[in-house]
């Protein structure tokens, strides 16, 4: 009964959400549409896919490294101090963030305002000059930003270990890189047809449509820079990181990230199972946006390597168990119930939507029609020895005792 009940609930509220519309300029930039009216409000996101092809070997951190570039004085018609007055004058929030899998530009602003907030997207996204004066300062900047050197030693570990082996910037890759190399990347990625707008709130598809075209429907992509031959080689795994924190008790962080053909249903499905899984304790579970992230922070009488073998035995216990089918159900019902409050929160729709543009979003249809055996086969394969990345953080006095592991055995 309680299960019918939130499944009406969940009906309901799902017809109460945005429609989706979809456009696309004829310079290729694809747009989702999102009209709600509820609040004077109008929010927009920007994404850009990356391949492991546009950094270069021996160039990692290159594209938090533009990210950062493209707001320097000289940059652009508006220079960077007047680019923030601009944003304080108005009230606009405006983020800009460089991941390992892409660049992403976000933007909030009334509705009354939403001509001057994507005109300031643009602005920002368009600006076609560096200052190389400027850069030498900026890669040290991005490399302090990307070590997270002010931050706990449990978060610069968990974002080590979010980053493939081989990609993690570092001075020297970042001290390498030349302005030709960002203009070459510019060139690369910073193109409309690989792009993905969403726009959420108080306007019209009509009026989202002159918005855009006015804004960014003379974007075009540069000339594309000649290929400088083989993809990049695939990184040699890393088995183990240590990051010394004198005075910290110890904390050991897993991470990995799901197979690049895991369904997204059942990424969304092991969202809802991994993290409450009984098996898991002392071990904690999330899903963030990198992978799945388990945590173990041990008593004073377990010992580093016996915490570690904890920690890979919880995991290898859930990979040889999996779930059933009544635990599939229950996971089915809450993703519904979760989805359905979605259009409470413009940001999930937002993420909702992109996600779905770019094929990785769940939907209900391959929802209902997932199997248990699929669901345990992704758990499996998530859950590979071979793909888990482990790291400590704690004194180097404790951190002496993690000799290099073994990869576990299946």
């Amino acid at each position: 009964m309680r299960i019918l009940l939130l499944a009406l609930l969940a009906t309901l509220a799902l017809q109460a959400q945005p429609r989706v519309q979809s456009f696309v300029l004829p310079n290729g930039l694809r747009v989702f549409h999102l009209e709600d009216h509820e609040h004077p409000l109008v929010r927009v996101r920007l994404q850009l896919d990356l391949k492991p092809t546009d950094t270069p070997t021996g160039l990692e951190g290159l594209s938090a490294l533009a990210l950062q570039m493209f707001q320097e004085p000289g940059s652009g018609e508006a220079k960077a101090d007047d680019f923030d007055l601009l944003l304080e004058g108005s009230g606009i929030q405006f983020t800009r963030e460089a991941t390992p899998t892409g660049l992403e530009w976000g933007v909030v602003a009334r509705s009354r305002d939403q001509d001057r907030a994507l005109g300031l997207l643009a602005e920002n996204l368009l600006r076609t000059v560096f200052d190389p004066a400027m850069l030498w300062r900026q890669a040290a900047a991005c490399w302090r930003d990307q070590e997270q050197l002010g931050a706990p030693p449990q978060a610069r570990l968990r974002r080590a270990l979010a980053m493939a082996p081989g990609e993690r910037p570092t001075l020297a890759s970042l001290s390498a890189i030349t302005l030709e190399d960002l203009i070459a990347f510019r060139g690369r990625v910073l193109r409309p047809e690989r792009a993905v707008l969403v726009l959420h709130g108080d306007l019209g598809l009509e009026q989202a449509k002159r918005l855009v075209l006015l804004n960014l429907g003379s974007w075009v992509g540069s000339p594309l820079p000649p290929d400088k031959g083989a993809p990049r080689p695939p990184a040699a795994q890393e088995e183990h990181l240590n990051i010394p924190a004198p005075g910290t008790s110890l904390t050991l962080l897993a991470v990995t990230s799901p197979p690049p053909d895991l369904a997204p249903e059942v990424i969304a499905l092991l969202d809802l199972l991994v993290p409450g899984d009984p098996l898991l304790p002392p071990v904690r579970a999330t899903l963030e946006g990198y992978g799945l992230v388990v945590a173990l922070e041990p008593g004073s009488d377990t010992t580093a390597p016996r915490a570690l073998a904890i920690l890979q035995g919880r995991l290898a216990a859930l990979r040889q168990r999996g779930y059933t089918q009544v635990e599939l159900e229950r996971a089915r019902s809450a993703w519904l119930a979760r989805r359905s409050l979605d259009c409470l929160h413009p940001e999930a729709l937002l993420a909702a939507a992109l996600a779905e543009a770019r094929g990785r979003g769940a939907t209900s249809g391959p929802m209902q029609a997932l199997t248990l055996e699929a669901l345990n086969a992704g758990l499996r394969a998530w859950l590979d020895p071979h793909r888990l990345r482990t790291g400590a953080a704690g004194t180097p006095e404790i951190l002496t005792q993690l000799a290099p592991q073994q990869p576990p055995t299946k």
